[in-house]
């Protein structure tokens, strides 16, 4: 199909901005198919005529790793469901669907057959084909990425070929796929594992720094969902654990900046902290902490609450941000908290950076069996995953030491620790970064860990496998580049994605946005 015929599909002055509001970029044509076929020939259209692609969901990335200015794909027109399979004896069933739908979608279709996606991060608004190229995680001791609940893959590879991915059918593709940044095809279709309905009963408390520490070994294997809001000038932390339930659900927990004067009131406190006077931000950061869970820091007061999964595991992301995501050791915990709230603490007296609260402190198991899991004995508040395949994903980012035991015998040293490091932009303002995210990625290198690769992760200039210019050039938010790193932390395995990405791109149609893919090491230049 020659591009003239794509026109019905095709935008000229189409402008694109991410979520966060960050980046944005005028690509010179932006496509809108409503068929794989079409997919495939905008695809053997870009190979022609020497141009790259890049597939956009929602654009809840904060980095600019979806930027282009040559051709912009989106998938929202590819959003229906194709088939529900059943599996009752084994608790599952598998929902077959277009991948420019988003996961809210899946979620409310599933709830209709009386069933539920296993495990989210912390937001539904992503398209499933995003979830899955970024690697996408909650926040759980016996889940891990959401791509292990991901049965099979159909993708549009460079060549414009249609090609179906799974666990007997080019494994090796599978695996590259399951987290594939985009640089190998565009995902089209994907069938998900899913398991019956399921309520979560969480319970939220207000502790200690010190107690969060003091509790560490025995924290993280003592609910199904855990995570924790780290309040460091108020030296404070939120714990919520959850299990699932078959208990109705009850009326959701009250929020102050979830209400229309308590949200404009805090961003206005940001605005005039970042933009006014700097050294204002640990008040704000206290005062917010009182309004919102000034009730649950009283002595002896249980925050129960019972919701469905996805109001349970989802939450208010507020306002648009810079966000540093990495992963690492959960045993090495401890340590790298401890060094981080000496780092800003130190930084405060100083008045040299300030933190933007919570920060968000989460855990999972990517460990995977050797086999699949016999499920016949599941019930709806059975812990763990039901896997849709049991392959480790290339450029999972999670560390690869950790070795699977059966969920009754999950320690912390199968865990991988996610700390989220978050700098609000309020009403767009672009807050300074550099000087804190520089100092967070180097303390959690150190601790042997990875970032997450959608988030905003800076590196350095010594650290670039690209182009690099100097320091007083940069913007304070731009990335350096980590390419030298990331060979090294991922070797062998980034090699072999190298392999399967050319074989499956040969012209290098998914290699849009070099300057990134070059300075981080995805491909050589």
């Amino acid at each position: 199909m020659a591009l003239e015929a794509l026109q019905n599909i095709i935008q000229k002055d189409y402008k694109f901005r991410n979520w966060a509001g960050i980046y944005s970029c005028k690509p010179q044509l932006y496509f809108q198919p409503t068929t794989i076929e079409e997919v495939s020939s905008v695809v053997k259209n870009a190979r022609s005529l020497g141009k790259t692609i890049v597939t956009v969901g929602s654009g809840h990335s904060p980095s600019n790793m979806c930027i282009t200015n040559e051709w912009l794909m989106n998938l929202d027109k590819l959003n229906k469901v194709l088939g529900f399979e059943e599996v009752k004896d084994l608790h599952y069933a598998d929902v077959s669907v277009e991948a420019g739908i988003r996961v809210f979608q899946i979620n409310d279709f599933v709830a209709t057959k009386n069933y539920a996606v296993q495990n989210l991060g912390s937001i539904s608004e992503q398209s499933i084909a995003g979830i899955i190229s970024t690697g996408t995680h909650g926040s759980s001791p016996y889940h891990g990425l959401v791509s292990s609940n991901i049965v099979n893959l159909t993708i549009v590879n460079g060549l414009g070929e249609i090609v179906f991915l799974d666990s007997e059918n080019h494994p090796e593709v599978f695996r590259a796929a399951l987290l594939s940044l985009g640089k190998i095809g565009v995902i089209v279709r994907a069938t998900v594992r899913v398991i019956p309905a399921f309520n979560i009963k969480s319970k939220q408390e207000v502790i200690s720094f010190e107690e969060l520490l003091e509790k560490w070994d025995t924290l993280w294997t003592s609910s199904e969902f855990i995570r924790v809001w780290w309040y460091p000038y108020s030296r404070k932390c939120v714990l919520w654990r959850g299990d699932k339930t078959e208990e109705a659900t009850t009326p959701a927990r009250k929020s102050w900046w979830g209400t229309t004067l308590g949200r404009l009131f805090y961003e206005t406190l940001l605005w005039l902290s970042c933009r006014v006077y700097t050294p204002l931000t640990p008040y704000v950061e206290r005062f917010v902490f009182q309004r919102q869970y000034g009730q649950l820091n009283n002595k002896g007061h249980e925050d129960i609450n019972i919701a469905n999964s996805v109001k349970a595991f989802n939450m208010d992301c507020l306002f648009s941000q810079f966000v540093n995501e990495w992963g690492c050791p959960l045993e090495n915990g401890p340590q790298i908290l401890r060094s981080l709230d000496h780092s800003i603490t130190q930084a405060s007296n100083n008045k040299e950076f300030y933190v933007h609260v919570p920060m968000e402190i989460r855990c999972s198991n990517t460990t995977l069996p050797s086999e699949p899991l016999d499920t016949r004995d599941r019930t709806v508040t059975s812990r763990g995953t039901v896997y849709g395949n049991i392959l480790r994903p290339y450029l999972d980012n999670t560390p690869s030491s950790c070795t699977y035991t059966p969920l009754n015998n999950v320690t912390n040293s199968q865990l991988t620790l996610y700390i989220n490091a978050t700098i609000y932009r309020p009403f767009g303002y672009n807050t300074k970064i550099h000087e804190w995210y520089s100092l967070f990625e180097d303390t959690m290198s150190v601790a042997g860990g990875k970032p997450h690769w959608a988030k905003n992760f800076l590196g350095s200039t010594k650290n670039s496998a690209g182009d690099v210019k100097t320091e007083s050039e940069y913007d304070d938010f731009e990335g350096r580049g980590l390419g030298r790193k990331i060979q090294e932390w991922y070797g062998d395995n980034l090699v072999k994605f190298r392999e399967i990405r050319e074989q499956q791109d040969p012209d290098n149609v998914f290699l849009m946005n070099k300057e990134w893919v070059f300075r981080n090491g995805i491909v050589n230049e």
